[in-house]
């Protein structure tokens, strides 16, 4: 059975089986330096302390805003979570993504942290090691100053470059509030990449994220606002705007 099978039947479990807290999430983002658009469908449930998602990714064959769209990607996620108490939560898990490009195994443990002081105050950690096999990848080529190099379609050149299993460590940390119907989050993450560059032709990189989402019901809107980089050779930066609609049932 290949992976595009059993992602189908994962889905179709998900659809069909018991569900304790299922969600449906749709969510859109542009990054305004490389003028790139790509979308995201995710079907979520959590069953007991079984937590299992599954995400389809689309985007323009020239990142342009739903154009000429093609597939780019799935992921399929897969936790379990472990209450300690009422203050300490643990949470182990083992995402899967598939691209073109190959498939990236992400094992992943984080904890959660209650604060009691503060009403509606979380604060957590997370280890993951991203185990990419057999990749090939598409880079942006850059000016002399730093601008996305296009065509005379105004299409981004990019360079294929082709690389065999890749490893690469995040550290992320989050803070979020809530309060009545309003969710807010901080996140940070901290890249080491094991023997290649990721980011300004060095092995470390960082993204921030900061996000604002309000509860209506079954409903819930979001905004994402994240500082990302555009290549691993460019000291380059850029705004990754995302907004989103996630469905509860």
């Amino acid at each position: 059975m290949n992976k595009t099978k059993i992602v189908i039947a994962v889905a179709s479990v998900l659809a069909a089986g018991s569900v304790s807290a299922a969600s449906f999430d749709m969510r859109h983002e542009y990054k305004s330096h490389t003028d790139q658009h790509a979308t995201r469908v995710k079907l979520g449930d959590s069953i007991g302390n079984f937590l299992v998602d599954i995400e389809a990714k689309f985007k323009g064959e020239d990142g342009k805003f739903m154009e000429d769209l093609k597939n780019n990607g799935w992921e399929l996620g897969l936790n379990y979570r472990h209450v300690l108490n009422d203050n300490w939560t643990m949470t182990y898990g083992m995402p899967i993504e598939g691209r073109e490009s190959g498939v990236t195994y992400k094992p992943q443990v984080r904890a959660t942290y209650k604060v009691d002081s503060v009403d509606g105050l979380s604060l957590s950690a997370r280890y993951r090691y991203d185990m990419r096999q057999n990749t090939s990848s598409s880079e942006y080529q850059f000016d002399d100053n730093g601008d996305v190099i296009v065509d005379s379609d105004g299409v981004p050149i990019t360079v294929d470059k082709n690389v065999s299993n890749q490893r690469r460590h995040r550290l992320t940390a989050n803070v979020n509030y809530s309060m009545e119907n309003w969710r807010f989050g901080l996140e940070g993450n901290y890249y080491k990449a094991d023997g290649y560059d990721i980011y300004d032709n060095d092995d470390t990189n960082y993204e921030l994220n900061a996000s604002i989402r309000h509860i209506m019901g079954q409903w819930a809107p979001y905004v994402e606002f994240g500082d990302v980089s555009t290549s691993s050779t460019k000291a380059t930066r850029e705004l990754r705007s995302r907004v989103g609609l996630t469905y509860s049932f």
